[in-house]
């Protein structure tokens, strides 16, 4: 098992960015805004199978999602969930910020994994793995009405 659990830490991860609603990754203070996961080209994602050989035994890591932590750069976080957010309207991981300013959002993504020696059944991995993804830059800005008289 210990060779097994070595394998698993040695996975090559997918890395999740997080974008966000509004558009563009800016928002407003006191607005709602909304995040959601999107999963890296490259690496293993839940439900990908990592094959290899250990000791000459052929071994399948099948990733499997425990939680995402979403870290909203104001000190806020989200989560664990296993929710990937969405967008407007319906979204359900959003964030209200309070001041303006630039904030490194990103979300943590924790996996756990099942493995099969040489094609037998699936078995779990007492074990889990949490993977920081890459920050994205959320601008927070201020907006003014202001009357004019025509």
């Amino acid at each position: 098992m210990a060779d097994v659990k070595g394998q698993f830490m040695r996975t090559p991860w997918s890395k999740p960015q997080i974008s966000s609603q509004p558009a563009g990754n800016t928002t407003l203070v006191n607005l709602r805004t909304y995040f959601q996961v999107e999963w890296a080209a490259r690496g293993f994602e839940p439900g990908e199978i990592d094959s290899s050989v250990l000791r000459g035994i052929p071994v399948q890591i099948r990733p499997k999602l425990v939680g995402f932590t979403y870290v909203l750069g104001d000190g806020s976080t989200v989560g664990p969930t296993t929710s990937t957010g969405g967008v407007y309207p319906d979204g359900d991981v959003t964030h209200v910020y309070r001041a303006t300013g630039e904030y490194p959002v990103r979300v943590q993504t924790t996996f756990g994994a099942d493995f099969s020696l040489d094609g037998s059944t699936w078995d779990e991995i007492p074990a889990t793995v949490t993977v920081p993804g890459p920050a994205t830059t959320v601008t927070v800005r201020e907006a003014k009405g202001v009357l004019v008289n025509r």
